[in-house]
């Protein structure tokens, strides 16, 4: 039969809104509530999931702090102390980025005075496993590479002669015989299953042996391939040794042309401390959909533009409310919060062309004082943007974490907040002239170092009210860098004046009278710098930033009062 041409009757559907047979009113009103509210539960069950699933704060498997080792180097009970704070914050793990404190075998003599002994290095692992950290090695194997190369032993790998920063790309054979003896030193002492290959700033890859070895690639093809295989290189040699290297993203971001060679095992490690996703060139998201890769997150709360007078505590906590947010969107695995003691970038003391006596870092940032460290509110900010499920508002976070850890009023923790963040805490000033700008002098508008010290002096008579109720060794990190930015202004007022092009001899007289009454304020900044980070920093490392900070001043002195 053909049912669409049927004259019978067709039986009307049934359901609770339309039946054929008849209902009272009370029960289709109940048949109608029974149906909403299944649709309520089904609604809210799949929000919830969805909801469970987008506000799934543990979604990082690896919360890493790093560990800069490069200048200010901690004693060991510092450095225990480091990890059992990092671990009662939250952290899982700790990327220790030794350098020349790591105590090496075959080749000590890139241990420097202040390593650590092999005993002293298992028993810092062992203590921070107890804690829960998983404790990853970091041994850079290309650039930031001076502390191998500065040695004679190790001339034959310089890819320049006059830059020690970094290894030349095309000695494959020569760079794989040295860092498979080193890997396998420090690894012998790790039992991390990552092992971080550095691979940062790697910016000669262009010298000339490189350029013949771009071939008919050209730059951009060629540098990525000369950056891939040498870092492909190193990849393999940890592997080989049973671990999954990570690696920074910044160069692989930049030259990204040959990555499909890289081995699939490498984890990327994007460090963002506070600009654009593409910085570097492609963004890691690129990357990531292009490639399948699995990436890490970096950021920070010591890096440029900080030194000892300047930590631009804006930036850092915006770094972690903003970076944090762009992680957890872009899939990443997991986040490291860095912190950089120097630049990375050193100036060098020449004995004789090719032969270094000494290398000195271009900057040098406020240390940390474990186990009561200035940068801890912003630590914990870190963890409280991974953690917590709303947005994480930096000035409500610190004057939240200023009442609780130091006893603040609520007007006084909203005050320290506003001091901390100030712009004439790190804006940079101007004297003498503009380099290449042919004009001799600056306008006075350019030329403000007296107005920033005056707010600087503002902002320091304001903080110096403020009285912390407990935890004041750590209160008082605050009133030290502020101090020290005080301290640095008023040198640069001197110096504002003796560049100007009105120099004379009568304004000579009284920059030596100032700069005499500089020196004598700075023992006394000496002495409380030295009481704040004892056992913090060595004895030796004190003298030295307490030098740092002071040694243009000495040198102004002398040449102005004609010292012999």
């Amino acid at each position: 039969m053909n049912i669409s041409n049927s004259t019978t009757p067709k039986p009307m559907a049934k359901n609770i809104f339309n039946s054929t047979k008849p209902k009272s009113m009370a029960k289709r009103k109940m048949n109608f509530l029974l149906f909403m509210a299944v649709c309520l539960l089904f609604f809210v069950f799949a929000f919830s999931n969805v909801q469970a699933k987008n506000n799934d704060k543990d979604d990082f498997t690896v919360v890493a702090y790093h560990v800069d080792l490069r200048v200010q180097v901690m004693p060991m009970p510092a450095l225990k102390a480091l990890a059992t704070e990092v671990a009662d914050l939250g952290f899982n793990t700790i990327i220790m980025e030794w350098e020349a404190t790591y105590p090496y075998k075959q080749h000590s003599i890139i241990s420097n005075r202040y390593a650590y002994t092999r005993v002293e290095v298992e028993d810092f692992i062992k203590h921070s496993e107890g804690l829960g950290l998983d404790v990853i090695p970091l041994q850079q194997n290309l650039g930031h590479a001076e502390y191998i190369l500065m040695h004679p032993r190790y001339a034959y790998l310089r890819a320049d002669k006059k830059d020690f920063s970094q290894i030349d790309p095309t000695r494959l054979n020569e760079a794989r015989e040295l860092f498979t003896e080193l890997y396998t030193d420090m690894l012998s002492t790790h039992k991390s299953q990552y092992v971080h290959i550095g691979g940062d700033e790697t910016r000669i890859l262009d010298c000339n042996r490189c350029k013949k070895a771009w071939g008919k690639d050209g730059e951009e093809l060629g540098k990525s391939k000369l950056y891939v295989n040498y870092m492909k290189m190193i990849a393999e040699i940890v592997t080989a040794q049973g671990k999954t290297p990570l690696i920074w993203a910044d160069m692989i971001l930049h030259h990204p042309d040959a990555i499909a060679d890289m081995p699939k095992n490498v984890i990327y490690i994007d460090w963002n401390y506070g600009w654009d996703n593409d910085k570097f060139g492609a963004t890691p998201v690129e990357i990531i959909n292009k490639y399948n890769l699995t990436f890490w997150g970096a950021s920070s709360i010591r890096s440029g533009p900080d030194d000892y007078h300047i930590t631009t505590w804006s930036k850092h906590m915006n770094n972690q409310a903003d970076y944090v947010t762009y992680a957890r969107e872009a899939g990443f695995k997991g986040m490291v919060l860095t912190s950089w003691s120097t630049s990375g970038q050193y100036g060098y003391n020449w004995f004789h062309p090719g032969e270094v006596v000494e290398l000195f870092p271009l900057r040098q940032v406020y240390p940390h004082a474990y186990p009561n460290d200035g940068y801890r509110m912003n630590v914990q900010g870190f963890i409280t943007a991974l953690k917590q499920e709303q947005a994480f508002v930096p000035k409500d976070f610190s004057e939240q974490y200023a009442q609780q850890r130091f006893g603040l009023s609520a007007q006084q923790a909203k005050r320290l907040w506003a001091i901390l963040t100030s712009t004439t805490l790190h804006e940079a000033v101007a004297i003498g002239s503009k380099a290449f700008s042919g004009v001799k002098g600056l306008t006075d508008k350019e030329r403000h170092v007296g107005e920033s010290l005056k707010a600087v002096r503002n902002l320091q008579s304001q903080l110096h009210k403020i009285v912390p109720q407990k935890n004041q060794q750590e209160f008082a990190h605050y009133q030290m860098q502020i101090d020290f930015r005080e301290f640095y202004l008023s040198f640069r007022q001197i110096q504002d004046l003796v560049q100007s092009t009105s120099f004379n001899e009568k304004e000579r007289v009284a920059a030596i009278d100032q700069l005499e009454q500089l020196l004598a304020r700075a023992d006394k900044l000496n002495k409380r710098f030295q009481l704040l980070f004892t056992g913090a920093l060595y004895d030796s490392e004190m003298t030295k930033l307490n030098e740092y900070r002071n040694t243009k001043i000495k040198y102004l002195l002398q040449r102005l009062s004609k010292q012999r």
